[in-house]
């Protein structure tokens, strides 16, 4: 089933014409919540995107909840996600 919604379109293509919906993986904890309240100079991260970086609402129930509802791009090869389902970052 391919998207065709405007509004989800990949950002690096800029197409919704390969975007499949798929359930992706992400982290169980950011830096900032392994380290407390501040991340930890030359940390390197191992995901992008982990489940305290994400609204509440959008996560699955125990024991799924480092599934989130994303999209794949199948001429890029990459998965993505929602601009909406992440927490604002604004203080």
């Amino acid at each position: 089933m391919q998207i065709k919604d405007s509004c989800e379109r990949f950002p690096k293509c800029m197409s919704n014409a390969h975007i499949q919906k798929k359930l992706i993986l992400i982290g169980k904890a950011s830096p900032k919540l392994l380290f407390g309240s501040e991340e930890k100079a030359g940390y390197r991260r191992k995901d992008q995107l982990t489940v305290d970086e994400c609204k509440p609402e959008m996560i699955h129930s125990k024991p799924l909840e480092q599934f989130i509802d994303g999209y794949y791009c199948e001429k890029c090869g990459i998965g993505f996600i929602a601009d909406e389902i992440l927490t604002s970052t604004e203080n």
